[in-house]
C-alpha cells in the first residue's frame, strides 16, 4: 500500500502547552550541555503529530533495515506475537467492520452493511440470534435497562451471558460476550431499539430520538477506537518500527509521548507517515518500558550515572508485561549510555509462561553495539508466586524500582477470590525503594493509593497524574463504564515509597 507524505504539524491545545512549558523550563536551566537538547526539543515540537491527526492515514509498512544474515540480533531470541481476535461493535458490520444502520431483524443486536454480508454471517450468528431474541427482545430483557444503577447494569449484563450460555449449552466466544457486554442501546439512557442513530463522527456511540448524539468528551477517542478496529480487522497485527537512537548523553524524557517519538524519529519519514493503528500499537508496546524509565527519572537521583538497574514487576501477566522484551534495550540501554546492566524480574501468581524453553524465552535481542560494550538485559520469570513469598527466596535481588501496572489493589477479591494484597503491600514498602503504580482510569488511581496508605505509612514521590507514556490504544471499559467508556493501559501514574 502506498504512503502519502504528511506536512509537519504542531501539537494543539493542552498538549502543545505542556510541551512548550517543558521546553521553557529547559531554556531557564543553567546546566551544562543543555543548548543542543533545547534545539532538538524545538525541532521535535514542530514535527510532533498526535494520534488524532493520524486517523485518516493509510497503513504504513515497517522499514526495518535488517541484515540478511540477522547478525545484528541475538540468534536464539524468541519473538512472540499474539494475533488480534475479532472485536464486536453493535453498529459495525459483523463481516467487514464498516458502519451499518441496519440491525438484525430478529434480535436487533448485531449489524450487517449488506444483504450479502448478512447471508455470509448468518451461519455463525443463527444459534445465538435465537437465544438473544428470546432473552433480550421477546422477553423484554433490555427494556428496563434505563432503570438500573450502573453497578446493577454491569451485574445484569453478566447474568445475561450466563443465561445465553445455559440456553446454548456452550461457552460464548469473546466477541459473542461483547454483544451483551456492550449492547445496542442508547449511550445516554440505555434505551434499546432497532432504530437507534449512530454518531456521524465516530460511528460507534448510539443515540435514541430523545438524545442529540453529542458526546464531545469521548468522540475523538472513539474515532481512534473505530479506526484501530477496522485496520486491525483488515491487516491483523502490525509490527511498528521501533526508534533505534543511541544517545551520547542520558536522555531526559519529555512529558509527552508524541514529542519523544518526534525526537527519536527525527531523521525518519516513517514517523510522519505512521498511521493511527501502527502509532497506537507502538505506544501500546512501549508503555511498560517508557513508564518504568519515566518513573526511574522522577524517583531515582542517580538515574543518569547508575550502571546497574534492577526492576521488579509485581503481579505480572505474560501477555501484558512480558512480551516485546526487546523494547527495554531500545529505551534503556540506548537512551542511558552509562547503564550497562538492566535486570528485569517478573513475579506474579497469574504469570503463565508459554511452552517455550526458558533460556529462549528470557533471551532479549541485543544489538551488536551493545554486545561489543558488554551491555545486557537479563530477564527472569517467577511464575505462580506472590511477591511477599518471592522476597523470602534465594532468587530475590533488591530492586531499584518496583512496578505495579494496573494492579487493582483496591479490589478485595483478587487472585482466586482472595485478598492477598495486604501482605504484598507491606513487603514492597518494607524495601523502601520507589514504587510505581498505574491504573486504567483516572478514577482508579486514588483508590489504589488509599488502599496502600490504609495498610502502611508511605511517602508520596509523585501525586497521581496523567501518565505521559500511557498507551494511546483505546479499549472498552466494562468495570467502570459509567465514569469512562474507554480505558488505556497505564493511563494514570503515582509513585510512593515506604517510610522507615
Amino acid at each position: 500500500m502506498g504512503r502519502r507524505k504528511r506536512n509537519s504539524k504542531k501539537l494543539s491545545g493542552v498538549t502543545q502547552k505542556i510541551c512548550e512549558s517543558k521546553i521553557s523550563e529547559k531554556l531557564n536551566s543553567d546546566e551544562k550541555g543543555e543548548t543542543g537538547q533545547q534545539e532538538e526539543s524545538f525541532s521535535a515540537l514542530e514535527k510532533a503529530i498526535d494520534v488524532y491527526q493520524r486517523v485518516s492515514l493509510p497503513l504504513v509498512h515497517s522499514m526495518y533495515d535488517r541484515s540478511p544474515d540477522g547478525s545484528d540480533e541475538e540468534e536464539d531470541a524468541v519473538v512472540l506475537n499474539f494475533c488480534p481476535r475479532f472485536v464486536f461493535v453493535s453498529n459495525l458490520c459483523l463481516i467487514c467492520m464498516e458502519r451499518s444502520e441496519e440491525a438484525c431483524e430478529s434480535c436487533g443486536m448485531v449489524s450487517y452493511c449488506t444483504i450479502k454480508h448478512k447471508k455470509q454471517g448468518w451461519p455463525k450468528h443463527r444459534d445465538l440470534c435465537k437465544v438473544l431474541t428470546e432473552v433480550c427482545t421477546n422477553g423484554g430483557g433490555l427494556s428496563f435497562l434505563p432503570d438500573l444503577t450502573a453497578d446493577d447494569y454491569r451485574v445484569y449484563r453478566l447474568k445475561l451471558i450466563e443465561i445465553a450460555e445455559r440456553r446454548l449449552e456452550r461457552l460464548l466466544e469473546p466477541w459473542e460476550k461483547e454483544i451483551l457486554l456492550y449492547p445496542r442501546v442508547c449511550c445516554s439512557c440505555r434505551y434499546f431499539s432497532k432504530a437507534l442513530r449512530y454518531c456521524p463522527a465516530c460511528g460507534i456511540e448510539l443515540f435514541c430520538e430523545n438524545h442529540d448524539g453529542k458526546h464531545e468528551e469521548w468522540c475523538r477517542d472513539f474515532q481512534v477506537f473505530r479506526r484501530v478496529l477496522f485496520m486491525q480487522h483488515r491487516n491483523g497485527n502490525v509490527d511498528p518500527e521501533i526508534p533505534d537512537t543511541f544517545q551520547d548523553n542520558p536522555l531526559h524524557l519529555p512529558d509527552n509521548f508524541d514529542l519523544l517519538m518526534a525526537q527519536l524519529y527525527s531523521r525518519s519519514t516513517y514517523y510522519c507517515n505512521m498511521d493511527c493503528y501502527t502509532y497506537c500499537s507502538l505506544s501500546h508496546i512501549s508503555t511498560i518500558p517508557l513508564t518504568t524509565l519515566y518513573s526511574m527519572q522522577i524517583s531515582c537521583q542517580d538515574w543518569e550515572t547508575i550502571d546497574t538497574f534492577v526492576v521488579h514487576v509485581i503481579g505480572a501477566e505474560f501477555q501484558f508485561e512480558c512480551i516485546n522484551l526487546h523494547m527495554w534495550e531500545k529505551f534503556f540501554l540506548h537512551l542511558l549510555p552509562n547503564l550497562k546492566h538492566l535486570r528485569l524480574m517478573f513475579i506474579g501468581p497469574e504469570l503463565r509462561l508459554p511452552a517455550v524453553p526458558l533460556d529462549l524465552l528470557t533471551a532479549v535481542k541485543i544489538c551488536s553495539a551493545c554486545k561489543s560494550l558488554d551491555r545486557r538485559v537479563n530477564v527472569s520469570f517467577h511464575p505462580g508466586k506472590f511477591y511477599h513469598n518471592f522476597c523470602r527466596t534465594k532468587q530475590f535481588i533488591k530492586p531499584n524500582l518496583v512496578c505495579l501496572f494496573n494492579p487493582g489493589l483496591y479490589r478485595e477479591t483478587g487472585f482466586e477470590g482472595r485478598d492477598t494484597w495486604p501482605e504484598t503491600i507491606r513487603e514492597f514498602c518494607k524495601i523502601k525503594v520507589p514504587v510505581c503504580v498505574t491504573s486504567y482510569t483516572k478514577h482508579e488511581i486514588p483508590r489504589e493509593i488509599i488502599r496502600i496508605k490504609s495498610i502502611i505509612d508511605v511517602e508520596t514521590i509523585l501525586e497521581p497524574e496523567r501518565n505521559p507514556f500511557a498507551s494511546i490504544k483505546p479499549d472498552r471499559n466494562f468495570v467502570s463504564d459509567d465514569a469512562a467508556p474507554l480505558i488505556y493501559k497505564n493511563y494514570y501514574l503515582a509513585i510512593i515509597r515506604g517510610k522507615s
